[in-house]
């Protein structure tokens, strides 16, 4: 469906409008399907989520809050909270960072593990299923695309700055 035609849009829309109109509502998209078919399911949040999968693929020490956040998604959430939470359900804990006793290094518990092992292939899935009306070739294109408009705002963000 076509955006104007999705958002009720009567007037013609200015290039760079449309293109950020496209992007948000095709974020919106796939994150209720994550939400719904992933998240709710699972009894966790996106971010938390993202929390977890950070710690699932760093060192067996943890990570610092800064680190974790410097690879969120969501580059403005708030990870001493969503720690938090993870660690009052049992799934991450917070241990002692040899180098500097100002910051804890976070990790995974024995619990957190379980549960990405258990998450994990319902959300590979689920993924699968995101761009599945996509050939190969259209895939890549659709990366490439994408990766050139995040080096874009990255670059606008950091001259504004």
């Amino acid at each position: 469906m076509h955006l104007r035609e999705e958002l009720k849009i009567s007037k013609p829309i200015e290039p760079g409008h449309e293109v950020a109109l496209a992007l948000l509502l095709t974020r919106e998209h796939v994150s209720r399907i994550l939400e719904e078919q992933v998240f709710k399911k699972a009894g966790i949040t996106d971010q938390q989520f993202n929390v977890l999968r950070i710690l699932t693929g760093g060192p067996k020490d943890g990570y610092l809050i800064g680190e974790i956040k410097e690879r969120m998604i969501f580059r403005n959430a708030d990870v001493p909270r969503l720690v938090n939470r993870l660690a009052g359900q049992g799934m991450v804990k917070r241990c002692e960072n040899p180098q500097d006793r100002r910051g804890s290094r976070i990790r995974l518990t024995p619990k957190g593990d379980a549960f990405q092992d258990k998450v994990r292939p319902i959300h590979a899935s689920v993924c699968e299923d995101i761009d599945g009306c996509l050939s190969d070739a259209e895939r890549d294109q659709l990366l490439i695309l994408l990766e050139r408009l995040r080096d874009h705002y990255r670059w606008m963000l950091t001259d504004k700055a």
